[in-house]
């Protein structure tokens, strides 16, 4: 009996696996903050999302989270800040665009199979990753290619696409009508956007 149990823990961590999923680590506790202009708010405690690969992204206390990070030309489609379906997701997300110590590419894609574990509808969380990728923020890590050659003397990278809504619109719909592959959205809204970012030659990978 125990190792028909075992076997069926087994399938049940294999199919959260191959379904994607992931799983929150502690508890939302934060303190607002007295600001007459943007609400803010910092993390009393670390909290984080674990993925399905089994990285922690891990937003540490103290922070302080305004809500920037997710775009307000789309604001329809995701909704406001730290509200709704994904407000966890959205505490971890908002850190990462603060700290900027991983990739911006990873932390969309992080910020989408957050917001599924959460329980958004698939569907829905693809328009609201179209939407981040579009028009949230973009940064360079410490050490990248960037960093070493054009801006070597820079504290900081970051950069949001300047996004005209009539050239990505086409693209939120197509996300809508055919529920596409995150792949398939990359490569669309690459193409859609054409300024995507601080330099007149095209950002490497």
């Amino acid at each position: 009996m125990k190792g028909a149990l075992f076997l069926a823990g087994v399938f049940v961590c294999a199919a959260a696996l191959a379904a994607g999923q992931g799983r929150f680590v502690g508890k939302v506790v934060v303190e607002w903050l007295d600001d007459p202009f943007v609400p803010k708010m910092q993390l009393r405690e670390d909290f984080g999302f674990e993925d399905a690969a089994g990285k922690l992204w891990l937003a540490r206390q103290g922070q302080v989270l305004d809500g920037a990070a997710l775009p307000p030309m789309f604001r329809t489609i995701i909704g406001m800040p730290f509200d709704g379906d994904y407000r966890r997701s959205s505490v971890v997300y908002d850190y990462y665009c603060h700290a900027m110590t991983e990739p911006w590419r990873a932390v969309h894609r992080m910020f989408y199979h957050a917001a599924v574990t959460e329980g958004v509808d698939e569907a829905h969380a693809k328009l609201m990753y179209a939407a981040v990728y579009a028009a949230g923020m973009r940064w360079e890590t410490p050490g990248s290619s960037c960093f070493k050659s054009c801006h070597a003397a820079a504290p900081a990278l970051a950069w949001k696409p300047a996004v005209d809504e009539k050239d990505v619109a086409p693209v939120i719909e197509w996300v809508r009508q055919a529920n596409p592959a995150l792949e398939e959205i990359d490569a669309r809204l690459d193409t859609a956007l054409k300024r995507p970012g601080p330099h007149v030659f095209a950002q490497t990978r």
